[in-house]
This record gives structure tokens, C-alpha cells and sequence, in this order.
């Protein structure tokens, strides 16, 4: 009897209407992410249900085994378009390497050669001698051992789909259930109507409603992609963006409540955002209007601009914001160091250059007396503008070292070379070294610490010398938390002014360091991650018996993470 339209074979025509229009969808979205996966996994999908209602008009056995011969083959690809519509979805592209696709493509492969030779093995399927043929129902065949063997890979692909979805889903948030919920949901129909023939409780008996079942596989990852901003709106999707950035993202609701915040921002705000929570409690003092622009410092005196973004949808309507926060911290330290400089240069100039002037007035008109008091004064000023110069030099020289990769030093060896120089330059000043030898610790910049050893020194002999000049000062070196430098003297500290200019971090006419000694020292040190305190004496260091705490009126302590023992 020839080829006749049976109501199951009009069932799956119909359903190739909506296939059509799936791969037509994906078609017009082939540049955006998924689209050539969801265009590829469509038509083969849509073929295989067309061939399967074309063997269901037959009632000859030969024509519907050739038939359900192409329906498998096609069916067989399925699994594998799944999977990599999946890694796609997630942006895991990175994980289906070459070797991996081969290896998941060879199954397919093997399968396809399989079926093509099946008379010469029978290995897949085989005809039983009573098996009968009726239209709009499917010829029971007796199936192989490589056809339940594909089916087990078919279901462990599918399953390793859906896990991935699920475990990344849950990796970046919850909030986000919805959207995950689609996706595991989606396969889940063809899933269990492909299991539901196997087992023989298909709700049409001798027949396989998988193809047909796809077509609502099919709607929901169309409508939920292209449609309803699927791809814009989970987390997952925008994984590897959030990686690249390498700064902080936090993602607000259109409440300002926080969706979404990655590792990154948790570490820099203080207290750290929660999904859940209101972004007013990441900034209690500063109103949400306001946060575009402004910087924050984390713990490691890193500097992060912030910068403020809505989120809209298609149709331009908001639907929450996109908190960045990028590291600016170069830019941040180049700014600071440049105010600085530019303040004492200005200052130290004018006032220095007036005093040579005057000095040069009583030169070109005093008696002989007088020549020779100007000309010390002069050169003493003239020193004075040089090391000002030369600071200034460094200050210029110093670059983004907490950027730079750390390599491990001795610190103990650094302190003790910085120590016998200071012998040799201060003979006045006494000076000793204490504390653990060996004591090594990772720096990017080295060099830099023996500089903010140096001024720091230079700072407590020259408030010495504006009294009697006499001062000990003792350096140790110690692990604790990490390691600590501590320089004690028992001359006069360090004036509180210029300790709290450098507390506020910026200068103002009425609030300034002297020089650039001690703001160069307070950068040496962040630039290798470290931080520098102050103290007067009554927290004792390491053998501070030696000398008597008592002895001890100033104290500067430096401090860096992470010493190696």
C-alpha cells in the first residue's frame, strides 16, 4: 500500500512548522551567543521529526526501517548539539577544547557508521521475523547492544548538561533560580518521553514522542534567550566578562538591593555587600546619588573608582544597576605624590630662595663678618634645595610596584646595611640593630624599603640635631603576623602634624609635612603592600630591655604580610 497522511504523521508535519520557526529564530540571532548552537540543534532535531512522521504513513516494514534508520541517525546528534549549546550558555567555551570535541563528536561518529553497516551486524537493530507494519504507529524492532550503549552515552550527556547549568547557576546566585529553573526544565520533556518508549509505558503505544516532545524544548530556550533577555540577565552568562575585568562588580535590583556581587568587591567594601541587602549598607555615609565618581580604599591601600550604571532592557526600561569598581590605584598614588611634590616644591622654593636673596643682599653690601655668616647660610640653604631636589627625583622614579610580581629578599640583611650606613653618614647619632636574622618576607620592590629605612632615619637624627644632636636610635627586625620593622628613638618623634597629614593622605596650606622625607618613606612602603605606623615607646619591641622602654619617645613601625620563616 503506498505512503498515506495518518493523523500521527499530520501530528509531526505540524510540529516541523514550529521547528521552522526555531531554527528561523536562531537564524536571525546567529551573530549573538547560542545562536549558530540553537539554529544547528533545531534543523537537526526538526529533520529527524520529519523523517519519523514520513515512516509513520507507511505500512510496509522495509519503507518504515528505512525511515526510522535516518530518524536515528539524525537523533543521534542531539546529545552531543546539546552539550555544546550548553558550554556556550555558560561561557565554559574554554572547556570544550578540541580533543574534548573530538572525543564527544567520535560516539556520534561510531554510531553513524554503525547504523550505515547495521545489515552487516545487526549490532544496533534487528528485524523480528513477526514484525508487522501499520500506519501511524512505529514497526517494533529488537534493539542491539550498541543501540542501548548510545542511549546511555545520549543520557550522561544530557545529564552532564543540565549539572553544569545547575552547579554554576548556584555557584553565582540563587537570585537567579528562575532563569536556571528554565534551563533544566527544558530537555526535561524529550528526556522522559525518549525513557517512557524504552521501558514500553509510552502514553501511544509503539510509538516515540521524543521529536515531537523537542518542539517544547525548542520554545522555551527560544523564547527564553531571544525573547525574554535570558542571556542578559543570568549571571552565568556573563562569567568570563566578569573574570577579564579583574575588578570589582556589584549588581543592584531596580530597589538597589543587591542581586549579585562578585569575590573582588566583597574584599574591597567594607562592610562587605550581601545579595539581599541594600547597597546603603556597603556606604552608610554616602548617598547612593553620589556614589558615581567617588574613590574607595580597601584594607591594602589599594584605590578603586566607582562608577554607577543602569540597567535597562529592550524596550529601555530600567531594571536595576551595575556597580563597577576599578582600580585606580597608580593613578591614585601619582596624583598624591604629584600634589605633594608640587606643594613642597612651591613652598621649600619661595621660602629658600628668599632667604638666599636676603643672604645675597648682606653679601653684596655687609662687612666681612657678615660675608662669611650669609655665605654658610646661603650654602646651607643651597643643600637644603638639593636634597629637596633629590627627594623629588626619587619621588619621580617610583613606580606601580604593588603591581609588579614579589620575589622573596632578607629583610634582616637589608635593615642591618641601611643601619652601617647610617653610622658612617650620622657619626654623631648611635645607633644598633637587633632582632631575628634571616628573616626573609616577598617584595616587589626592594630597594624602595632600603629608601624608607633611610628617611626615616634622616628624619628622627634631624629632629635630634634641632636640639642637642645627640640621639640613639635602635632598628629590629622581627616575624610576627608577618614582619615587622621597628625603629625606636629616644630623641624628639616626629611631629604629630606630619603624622597626620600623612593619616589624612593630602596636604592643605594649613595642614603640611615639612619635606618630602617622610610622605617618600609612607610610599616606599605601601608600594610593596606594607604599612607604616607610629608609636611613642610604650609598646615595647624586641629587646627593649636592653635600653630601658623608659628611654624610648618615639617609635615608627613598618609592617609587611606574609614573612617566610
Amino acid at each position: 500500500m503506498p505512503w498515506e497522511l495518518t493523523a500521527t504523521s499530520a501530528a509531526g508535519f505540524a510540529t516541523l512548522v514550529v521547528y521552522a520557526a526555531l531554527a528561523l529564530a536562531g537564524w536571525r540571532n546567529w551573530a549573538a551567543r547560542c545562536g549558530p548552537e540553537v539554529t544547528v540543534m533545531m534543523a537537526v532535531i526538526g529533520l529527524s521529526a520529519f523523517t519519523y512522521s514520513v515512516q509513520l504513513g507507511y505500512d510496509v516494514v522495509s519503507a518504515q526501517v528505512f525511515w526510522w534508520k535516518l530518524t536515528f541517525a539524525l537523533s543521534t546528534l542531539a546529545p552531543f548539539l546539546w552539550l555544546v549549546f550548553v558550554v556556550q550558555y555558560v561561557s565554559r567555551s574554554e572547556w570544550l577544547t578540541p580533543r574534548r570535541a573530538a572525543a564527544l563528536a567520535l560516539e556520534p561518529l561510531v554510531m553513524l557508521f554503525a547504523i550505515a553497516t547495521n545489515s552487516v551486524h545487526g549490532l544496533v537493530w534487528t528485524v523480528p521475523a513477526e514484525a508487522v507494519a501499520a500506519p501511524g504507529s512505529a514497526v517494533e524492532l529488537a534493539f542491539g547492544p550498541l543501540y542501548y550503549g548510545h542511549l546511555l552515552v545520549a543520557y550522561v550527556t544530557v545529564t552532564i548538561g543540565m549539572g553544569m547549568i545547575l552547579l554554576v547557576g548556584i555557584r553565582w546566585s540563587l537570585v537567579y533560580w528562575k532563569q536556571v529553573l528554565v534551563l533544566l526544565v527544558a530537555p526535561l520533556p524529550s528526556f522522559l518521553s525518549n525513557i517512557a518508549f524504552m521501558f514500553g509505558v509510552s502514553p501511544v503505544p509503539s510509538l516515540d514522542l521524543t521529536p515531537f516532545t523537542f518542539t517544547f524544548t525548542g520554545l522555551l530556550l527560544v523564547l527564553g534567550l531571544y525573547q525574554f533577555d535570558l542571556l542578559e540577565r543570568v549571571p552565568i552568562a556573563r562569567r568570563q566578562a566578569l573574570e577579564s575585568m579583574g575588578d570589582g562588580l556589584v549588581v543592584l535590583n531596580s530597589d538597589r538591593v543587591v542581586v549579585q556581587t562578585d569575590d573582588i568587591a566583597r574584599r574591597i567594601l567594607d562592610p562587605p555587600p550581601s545579595v539581599g541587602s541594600s547597597i546603603d549598607e556597603a556606604f552608610p555615609e554616602t548617598p547612593f546619588e553620589q556614589l558615581h565618581g567617588t574613590t574607595v580604599t580597601d584594607a591594602n591601600n589599594l584605590a578603586y573608582d566607582i562608577r554607577v550604571s543602569e540597567l535597562t532592557d529592550e524596550r529601555g526600561g530600567k531594571i536595576g544597576y551595575a556597580l563597577a569598581l576599578r582600580d585606580v590605584t597608580g593613578r591614585h598614588r601619582y596624583e598624591q605624590r604629584l600634589e605633594v611634590a608640587n606643594r613642597v616644591l612651591r613652598h621649600n622654593l619661595r621660602n629658600d630662595m628668599n632667604v638666599v636673596r636676603g643672604y645675597a643682599d648682606i653679601v653684596a653690601t655687609g662687612s666681612d663678618v657678615d660675608t662669611k655668616r650669609a655665605a654658610r647660610s646661603i650654602l646651607d640653604r643651597t643643600d637644603d634645595l638639593l636634597t629637596v631636589s633629590d627627594k623629588a627625583r626619587k619621588v619621580s622614579e617610583l613606580d606601580d610596584s604593588h603591581a609588579q610580581p614579589a620575589t622573596n629578599h632578607d629583610v634582616s640583611a637589608i635593615v642591618a646595611g641601611v643601619v652601617h650606613q647610617a653610622r658612617r653618614t650620622y657619626p654623631d647619632a648611635t645607633f644598633a640593630f637587633v632582632g631575628t636574622p634571616n628573616v626573609e618576607v616577598e617584595l616587589p620592590d626592594a630597594g624602595s624599603v632600603a629608601t624608607a629605612l633611610e628617611e626615616l632615619i634622616e628624619l628622627l637624627v634631624g629632629q635630634a640635631d634641632d636640639e642637642d644632636g645627640k640621639v640613639t636610635i635602635q632598628v629590629s627586625v622581627e616575624r610576627r603576623d608577618g614582619v615587622v620593622i621597628r625603629i625606636e628613638s629616644d630623641g624628639p618623634p616626629i611631629p604629630a602634624v606630619e603624622r597626620e597629614t600623612l593619616s589624612a593622605g593630602s596636604e592643605t596650606p594649613l595642614q603640611h609635612a615639612e619635606g618630602l622625607g617622610l610622605w617618600l618613606a609612607y610610599w616606599c612602603v605601601i608600594e610593596n603592600g606594607g604599612e607604616l605606623t607610629f608609636g611613642d615607646g610604650s609598646d615595647e619591641g624586641p629587646d627593649a630591655s636592653e635600653r630601658g622602654s623608659d628611654s624610648v619617645t618615639g617609635v615608627v613601625v613598618l609592617t609587611f604580610p606574609g614573612g617566610k620563616r
